[in-house]
């Protein structure tokens, strides 16, 4: 039962939630959120001030930027300066603990060397806060950091808590006294006389210990006291309608309903043993036959010597067979149009927001429901496609570049008839969602039972030679490296923890793409492989193609609820001389770490913030993944959505990707925007999945991949890393090319 009620206040960071939670676990509280900018009380004292008489106290939460900047700040910078009688007690965090330290005297300055994704023991003084707390160890995220008035202590000991002057007015509790270069570093402080306390690291992330939480209980406890004393009368709860929600609201879609009344799917399908000697391209090119005048989606779990090259993700190869009946969803961020057609004719057209779009796959996904597919397929049909990078933007309120291009930056078909092949257990299922359709059924299980011949690793040469492949564009060393110090500039800054800096290579190339594809999976076997090539019945020149060898599955959901992410940060390319031991130190590194760590705290962030999520947490931190070519460091993060409840809101609240944003995700991704010169990424960044009838939905980052839109001639390998302060240009871009290396052979320009 909730004994409390506080008000956090966000400053748009990416690891707010996380904070929330731990309040709510930590002490049976509510807590309520509010933005820094909210517009309720960003020209409005008075109203601010009868809002907080709500809550027993307030925690001012992290962010990007200088607590000396109004517009980074907002409503925070105005806890310190609260008229007596509005007074409550504060807990400020990061950026919000900086904000206090200086509206109190102490400078806020640069770290020499920012501290972002560090995990390290601090010391502290066994009072106030931190009473009856043992060793601590905590996660830091910052480049700025608060120094009091009169400078840091010249000797240890007890000196560390005594303020340097009696007008000293913020008082030490705890230190970082590991940091050779920068020297001691204020951890923790509180005012003399006030009930205001702050600690500078991140308490909630998944690397601080449970030492770290006890600071959490210690100030509730002396918040109380405190209001019990000063604050005679308890909070007051203020009707609803007084102020409104400051928050912004899931409105209703503004979109046509997905179809007139919800339909029942009803699921067929026949389940056989597979041959030995099946092959998955085989499989293709065999449907491809059999289905002459429909198209083939393939999302592929690859093999390797008969076993899936990860079978914890990549059991399970799905083929997706569609005819020029099929609905398709297309949506362009440039113009914020959503279309909508089947077999030729136009459903919908409107205009809309990229979350508006998603929620209307939801909607759609909700009114085409079964429950009666084979229980060992994960897909019985659906709708299968892609999410671009700009998309996804819009999802977090970031203008995506301004291009001239139109092109599709969501796409999805609707899957009526499908073949999963299940690697593991050597079964595979022929299904369809067309009522009285057993006839193709048996056709499609000959067709699959016969598809065996092996197919080679090479695809057999044009019988006519075609023109050579070549770079049209690609990035420069001097300019990519030059972008990493520019990066760096802002992480300098507060601005951002981490930033993922990505660059694009054109290659003209006149090879089939499914040519293409097969070199790919041959090279560069991937448990998130593809090959989807979409093209619009309304317009001969829209369409889109992919080939994919992703390694990273970015968000899957279960027909149970299960929900996961497995986000992909820190990479050692194999060769000769790499051994998994020497990686596995590599891997172990603090910059490659806390490259992972960020994007886990993000991620926790991401799926906390979903109304129908409990449960999150992290089975897996930073292990060890062996692939073909490439070491990689691999964490899992999983919730459980409520029961009946769609996985699409989850999607919608973590786009685009972690793993390919940094952290905090909204200002990285302005400030990446500019860096990248304005450049849209397309569906590189993007995610390729699909969303099952029976319930079910999985995605991967589109990454190792290569797209082509079919009005353009050339070809797009987009490759990056993620960077960090400590980061070195010449080792991002090694990494962004070992990344792209791949992709270049198979087109034969490496």
């Amino acid at each position: 039962m909730s004994t409390g009620r506080i008000l956090f206040i966000d400053a748009h960071d990416s690891f707010s939630n996380n904070i929330t939670s731990l309040l709510q676990e930590s002490l049976q509280v509510s807590v309520e959120l509010i933005h820094i900018d909210d517009p309720r009380f960003v020209l409005n004292d008075d109203a601010f001030h009868v809002f907080l008489q709500q809550f027993d106290a307030v925690v001012a939460g992290p962010g990007p930027g200088h607590p000396a900047n109004p517009e980074d700040v907002g409503l925070i910078g105005r806890l310190w300066s609260l008229p007596e009688a509005h007074g409550l007690p504060v807990l400020g965090i990061c950026l919000g603990f900086q904000s206090l330290a200086l509206a109190f005297g102490a400078k806020v300055e640069r770290l020499k060397q920012p501290r972002h994704g560090l995990v390290t023991p601090i010391v502290h003084c066994g009072e106030d806060v931190f009473f009856g707390t043992g060793e601590v160890v905590v996660t830091q995220y910052h480049s700025l950091h608060a120094r009091p008035s009169s400078g840091v202590p010249q000797s240890l000991g007890k000196d560390l808590w005594k303020p340097s002057s009696p007008r000293q007015e913020v008082l030490p509790l705890a230190w970082d006294l590991s940091d050779v270069e920068n020297g001691p570093i204020l951890m923790s402080a509180r005012h003399r006389e006030k009930p205001f306390w702050g600690v500078q690291y991140h308490p909630e992330s998944i690397c601080s210990n449970a030492e770290s939480h006890k600071l959490i209980a210690n100030w509730w406890h002396t918040a109380c006291d405190w209001n019990k004393r000063l604050r005679p009368q308890p909070p007051r709860v203020c009707n609803g309608s007084e102020f409104g929600s400051g928050i912004d609201e899931l409105a209703p879609s503004p979109l046509p309903s997905a179809t007139a009344a919800e339909r029942d799917v009803n699921v067929q399908w026949l389940s056989s043993h597979l041959p030995e000697t099946s092959d998955t391209a085989m499989i293709v090119e065999a449907l491809r036959r059999e289905c002459c005048d429909s198209n083939v989606i393939l999302l592929e779990s690859c093999v390797r010597e008969g076993l899936p090259v990860n079978a914890e993700t990549g059991q399970h190869s799905i083929f997706g067979i569609y005819g020029k009946d099929a609905t398709h969803v297309q949506y362009w961020t440039h113009t914020s149009e959503l279309l909508v057609h089947a077999g030729g004719t136009e459903l919908h057209r409107t205009t809309a927001t990229s979350s508006d779009v998603l929620r209307y796959l939801d909607d759609f996904m909700q009114d085409h429901k079964a429950s009666d597919g084979p229980p060992g397929s994960p897909f019985w049909g659906g709708l299968t496609g892609f999410v671009s990078y700009e998309a996804g933007l819009g999802t977090i309120e970031v203008e995506a570049p301004s291009t001239s291009r139109k092109k599709p930056d969501i796409w999805f078909v609707f899957v009526e008839r499908s073949v999963v092949v299940d690697h593991v257990s050597g079964r595979f299922h022929v299904q369809t969602l067309i009522n009285d359709d057993h006839k193709w059924l048996t056709a499609i299980q000959g067709t699959v039972q016969h598809a065996t011949r092996p197919c080679a690793d090479s695809p057999t040469p044009s019988p006519s030679p075609l023109p050579p492949p070549k770079i049209t564009s690609q990035p420069s060393k001097e300019n990519y490296c030059a972008k990493v110090t520019e990066c760096q500039s802002h992480l300098r800054a507060g601005l951002s923890y981490e930033l993922c800096l990505t660059a694009q290579t054109h290659i003209l190339a006149h090879e089939a793409p499914w040519s293409l594809y097969l070199h790919l999976r041959a090279q560069n076997p991937a448990p998130f492989a593809a090959y989807l090539s979409l093209s619009s019945p309304l317009d001969a020149a829209e369409g889109v193609t992919l080939i994919s060898s992703s390694p990273e599955r970015f968000l899957s959901w279960t027909r149970e609820g299960e929900v996961q992410f497995r986000p992909i940060k820190g990479t050692v390319r194999k060769d000769s001389n790499m051994t998994r031991e020497k990686a596995e130190a590599i891997l172990k590194s603090p910059k490659e770490q806390a490259e992972n760590l960020m994007i886990v705290d993000l991620i926790r962030h991401d799926l906390g913030g979903v109304p129908n999520v409990s449960n999150v947490h992290v089975p897996e931190l930073m292990q060890v993944e062996e692939y073909i070519s490439l070491y990689q460091l691999v964490s899992v993060i999983s919730g459980t959505l409520s029961p009946n409840s769609s996985g699409i809101p989850v999607l919608v609240a973590s786009l685009p990707p972690g793993s390919m944003t940094g952290a905090p995700k909204k200002r990285s991704c302005s400030l990446l925007t500019v860096i990248e010169n304005h450049e849209p990424r397309g569906l590189y960044s993007g995610v390729l999945g699909y969303m099952d009838v029976g319930g079910g939905g999985d995605f991967s980052v589109i990454i190792r991949s290569a797209f082509k839109y079919a009005d353009e001639s050339v070809w797009r390998v987009g490759a990056g890393g993620a960077v960090t302060v400590l980061s070195s240009a010449e080792g991002e871009w090694e990494e962004m090319g070992a990344k792209r290396e791949k992709l270049l052979k198979v087109f034969g320009v490496a």
